[in-house]
């Protein structure tokens, strides 16, 4: 993630404005110094098994921090963070969901916190807080506490905890890896990761994030005297899962929910890896190479970028990509519509630039944009949308997208089947017995869903996925939920997010009363990307908590003023550097609107050029009933 140059002050400046009426008092706090402050939490965690949380908070305060091994102004390598020049306080804690908890490797429940609170300015007793308290989510399978995303919190006058959803201490994990098999297990990490652990697995699935809310808001009460006046939750990725398994289990830990392309069908979006892994593996000449991606890249975007898309012909990115037809046979070696004859398989890759596709490279194109199917076809899991073809050379996107998730020895993020098949699971069994690309994925779905966690009758599926669009409960306590995705997405397919909002507002009657979906145009996973990617998603916009730049902002206006967002500004900074100066801006509108160049001579980087105009629901890709969201009608 990329640093920033930040002051709570300045910041704090900006915030005064929004939502002013909610702030508490500061002339009535107060506030603990740092330095001597020490709290201990009693009390319930979530329903299930171990419920009661076990003893006192462990809080080392102050100075170095034995839990997160750094000061309050160090990332966790050490390097200096210099943005942060008002005090705060930084806390690292553990808890245990279970009445016995365990430390050695593999066996119990051990979850580290983090938690960051300004402090009064000790000479002018000004004080930094903005009277919230903001929880923030991981990334893949966690294993630490995300100290950039705590610092970020912090720099907008909240205070801020973070989990690493009790897989660092126990399992040794780290947001890509998380167990694997017997003899090839990473250094330190156990074999079948949680395998067995039901304890560990709740954890991870909801436990972890309820946990550190109901400690964090106590402690955030007890270091400054009064209670936040409002809670918020912002995650992208596994954080969109958690924030989504907020709402849905614990509909009043928060008043206001931000969700980034959220990995809740968690069982299903880690088959879909493994089968688009075996698409792409399942012959020679199938891998998709830079050439082979950066060709089909070029020939979608000159297919269907501007005029009705609504985007410009100089634009590198889809503003409505599911309306892409784009057929990669198209681009097959020899037929008459290729662009030339030299392949794009892996023995030519080498050699430069290349101009066509072999068959097997267009089956696997195709296979990326129409995701994986049963044996019935139906879709198990949806595909990428046209347009997240990204090659090497793209920075972020092959850290998370199709380069990366093909050139492994092994499926990306499969470490969650060896959570349900153990260390002696092989992932070629997804695919044992077959000449069919899909394999016997479907009978492991069912197989991976229905194993058991724990004797209390919960499985992978009710344990891992957080897939009940019915959110009425939250609505009813009051709630605003904000999410947004890519729509360049190469990790989790935008559809994925696009299939739950449809399925939640189509039967909640004005569901957009308290909750909308805002979809980001060449938008990477969570951010970058060759479109507008900077809105308040983990990276500050121009005018950070403004309700028109920042979504967090937006859904605070929203909360605690009643203004609903009819539009926030994205904006592209010049090589993705905010100190370089702004690119362009656009508007990010709520879904199934989209944005259009109004044209007229206007100036298409300015957000105010582009209008918001409805374009129906997109339903391309739509999840199978037996495999994606489901909504349940309360009793």
């Amino acid at each position: 993630m990329r640093k920033h140059r930040l002051s709570v002050a300045s910041l704090w400046g900006t915030a005064l404005g929004l939502a002013g009426s909610a702030l508490i008092s500061h002339g009535a706090m107060a506030q603990t110094a740092c330095s001597t402050f020490n709290a201990t939490f009693t009390g319930t965690g979530y329903s299930g098994p171990g419920a009661a949380i076990a003893g006192a908070l462990q809080a080392q305060l102050g100075g170095t921090n034995l839990l997160l091994g750094m000061s309050a102004y160090e990332y966790a390598g050490g390097t200096l963070y210099p943005a942060i020049t008002e005090p705060v306080c930084l806390v690292g804690y553990a808890i245990s969901s279970s009445s016995n908890p365990t430390l050695s490797n593999g066996n119990g429940s051990y979850i580290q916190f983090g938690q960051i609170m300004p402090e009064a300015d000790p000479n002018t007793g000004k004080v930094y807080w903005n009277g919230r308290f903001l929880g923030l989510g991981n990334g893949g399978f966690a294993g630490s506490v995300p100290v950039d995303e705590l610092v970020l919190g912090v720099a907008e006058g909240y205070a801020a905890a973070t989990t690493d959803m009790g897989t660092g201490i126990l399992f040794d994990c780290d947001s890509a890896f998380c167990g694997s098999a017997e003899g090839v297990a990473l250094t330190g990490q156990v074999a079948g990761g949680l395998y067995g652990d039901a304890a560990a697995l709740q954890d991870f699935g909801y436990g972890a994030t309820h946990l550190m809310t109901v400690a964090s808001k106590s402690l955030v009460t007890t270091f400054y005297g009064a209670a936040p006046a409002h809670n918020y939750f912002h995650g992208c990725s596994t954080g969109g899962h958690q924030a989504l398994m907020e709402a849905e289990r614990f509909p009043t830990d928060y008043d206001g929910i931000l969700v980034g392309s959220p990995a809740y069908d968690r069982t299903h979006l880690h088959i879909g890896s493994a089968a688009l892994y075996e698409a792409t593996h399942f012959t020679e000449d199938a891998y998709l190479s830079d050439g082979a991606l950066a060709l089909t890249h070029t020939a979608v975007i000159q297919a269907c970028a501007g005029g009705s898309d609504g985007s410009l012909a100089t634009d590198d990115f889809l503003n409505q990509p599911a309306k892409c037809t784009f057929d990669a046979a198209a681009l097959v070696c020899g037929t008459s519509t290729a662009p030339g004859n030299v392949s794009c398989d892996l023995a030519s890759a080498g050699t430069g630039p290349c101009s066509c596709l072999t068959a097997d490279q267009a089956a696997s194109m195709d296979h990326v944009w129409t995701g994986a199917t049963d044996s019935r076809n139906r879709t198990l899991y949806p595909g990428y949308e046209r347009g997240v073809e990204e090659t090497s050379e793209d920075g972020i996107a092959n850290s998370l997208g199709l380069i990366w998730q093909q050139s492994g020895p092994e499926p990306a993020f499969d470490s969650l089947d060896y959570w349900a098949f153990g260390p002696n699971f092989s992932w070629t069994s997804l695919f044992a017995n077959t000449t069919t690309v899909q394999g016997e994925l479907w009978q492991q779905i069912f197989a991976l869903d229905a194993t058991p966690v724990g004797t209390g009758g919960a499985t992978f599926a009710t344990t891992l996925n957080a897939n009940e669009a019915n959110l009425t409960p939250f609505e009813t306590a009051g709630g605003k939920l904000l999410m947004y995705a890519g729509y360049a997405d190469p990790l989790i397919p935008t559809a994925s997010t696009i299939d739950y909002y449809n399925l939640m507002s189509s039967h909640i009657p004005n569901s957009t009363s308290f909750a909308e979906l805002f979809l980001a145009p060449g938008m990477w996973h969570c951010s970058g990307g060759p479109g507008a990617n900077v809105f308040g998603n983990f990276n500050l916009p121009p005018i950070p908590t403004l309700f028109s730049d920042d979504i967090l902002g937006a859904l605070v206006a929203w909360r605690e003023d009643g203004v609903q967002p009819a539009r926030i500004t994205a904006t592209k900074y010049v090589n993705d550097d905010s100190t370089q100066g702004i690119a362009f801006q656009r508007p990010l509108c709520p879904y199934p609107q989209v944005a259009f160049y109004d044209g007229h001579k206007k100036d298409p980087t300015q957000a105010a050029s582009w209008t918001c105009k409805e374009r129906g629901r997109v339903t391309n890709q739509i999840f199978n009933p037996l495999y994606g969201p489901k909504f349940t009608p309360l009793p």
